[in-house]
């Protein structure tokens, strides 16, 4: 099983891990559902554009892609996939902020990171994944969050993976 970096912020203390795309699943798949309204899209800070595609419903795995299913207003269902070959990196973030409207709080972004296929240069595609309604402007934390852990963990490689848990390991348990 391929095993990649994930970055993790929290008050600008960073650490990195190994993951898999099963476990970076579950977690997509947990926050969403802990949640009250999520919403994901695509960060590109070097053209300095943010795309929001919708509620995020759902993250899935099938055979070597990964897809992103979200819910845009209009009740259209949008979805993405990348290959997993394609994946390099992911974060997450968690900083303690004083929103105008909200007070002190902790915010999260959950973000992963893909090679664009069909390119010579190496350019990237960054989605996120953050709750609306918590903060003020959830789209202001996405990008400033990014500029502070987006590049955690780029230098690190896992060659082979270490000792990890499966996502099941708990169901697993015999308890006789």
């Amino acid at each position: 099983m391929r095993v990649f970096p994930h970055g993790n912020m929290v008050n600008f203390k960073a650490s990195v891990r190994e993951m898999t795309a099963p476990e970076l699943t579950e977690l997509f798949n947990r926050v969403i559902s802990e949640g009250e309204s999520m919403i994901g899209g695509l960060i590109d800070v070097s053209r300095g554009e943010i795309y929001v595609y919708g509620h995020v419903e759902a993250v899935s795995l099938e055979g070597e892609t990964i897809h992103f299913i979200t819910r845009l207003e209009n009740d259209e269902s949008h979805q993405v996939g990348y290959h997993l070959s394609h994946l390099t990196i992911s974060h997450e973030t968690h900083f303690d902020i004083e929103d105008p409207t909200h007070g002190l709080l902790r915010h999260s972004v959950y973000y992963v990171t893909f090679e664009e296929e069909g390119e010579s240069s190496r350019n990237e595609v960054t989605l996120f994944l953050t709750e609306e309604g918590k903060v003020s402007n959830p789209l202001d934390c996405v990008v400033e969050f990014w500029s502070q852990a987006g590049e955690i963990g780029r230098d690190t490689q896992f060659l082979s993976p270490g000792c990890s848990v499966s996502p099941d390991f708990k169901r697993n348990i015999r308890r006789d």
